[in-house]
């Protein structure tokens, strides 16, 4: 009888054994939560429905070409904005040696300046689309990425994603977000880097969002070129809904 009962034991020990090793582990799409779609939608919701909205960011991009040499740059931003339609971004490009360039986006309803140091004057573009658009590129994608989601009506459309999948959430900060990845859209396509223009073979966007507010905090971009990769990082200081001040929505370009 003792040599029965351990000969069964052994063979439920085995079963059980088994099944444990035939359970696949939990993979980080699988993990409890909304699905990627409803989490951007709801993220969507959050910049388009906000009565107001103020940032500060940094956007860290490395490349490295196919001969291995490396560059790199840092892009602070800022964004203000009061609903229906009074907004100002501002971004500065910090990786020109002993100077720097700053470029200003600011408007009031159909009214729209900018101003960029590199070709200085005050500007009056047709549209706050045409004035974000132009620094596409050389802001990092700050430009527009944002602002598209606050002004649904008069930009294209912002952070939403081509085939996006949930991964693993993770920290940001202190903040444990939920992080959803794609692409910006189909690849290839081009892209305006100020004067020129380049094509982005390939690309890997990977969206860091905070779950108590469904704002940005992170977004993490790979790209890769013809002659060159890059690897950059977004990050962003969110807040909706608090106290604009005049000053924050100021049209105030350096004296020429």
């Amino acid at each position: 009888m003792t040599r029965h009962r351990a000969v069964i034991s052994g063979l439920v020990m085995f079963a059980v054994g088994a099944i444990v090793v035939a359970t696949p582990a939990a993979r980080p799409e699988d993990q409890p939560g909304d699905s990627p779609v409803k989490i951007l939608l709801a993220m969507k919701r959050a910049y388009a429905s906000c009565r107001s909205y103020r940032d500060t960011g940094l956007v860290k991009t490395t490349s490295v070409t196919d001969e291995n040499s490396s560059f790199g740059s840092e892009l602070p931003f800022a964004t203000a904005f009061v609903r229906p339609g009074r907004f100002r971004f501002q971004f500065t490009d910090t990786g020109l040696g002993e100077r720097s360039s700053a470029y200003i986006v600011w408007s009031d309803g159909a009214e729209v300046r900018s101003w960029w140091d590199a070709k200085p004057g005050v500007r009056r573009p047709a549209s706050v689309r045409e004035a974000l658009e132009v620094a596409t590129g050389i802001s990092g994608g700050s430009s527009v990425r944002v602002p598209g989601l606050l002004m649904p009506d008069a930009l294209p459309e912002g952070a939403p994603l081509i085939a996006p999948e949930r991964i693993a959430d993770a920290d940001d900060r202190g903040v444990t977000c939920i992080r959803v990845r794609g692409k910006s859209r189909v690849t290839p396509y081009t892209l305006t880097m100020g004067a020129r223009t380049v094509t982005v073979q390939d690309e890997t966007v990977t969206l860091w969002i905070d779950p108590s507010t469904s704002l940005l905090r992170k977004v993490e971009e790979t790209r890769t070129y013809k002659d060159y990769r890059s690897q950059s990082t977004t990050t962003y200081s969110p807040e909706i809904d608090v106290e604009i001040t005049p000053s924050e929505l100021s049209f105030d370009p350096p004296s020429s």
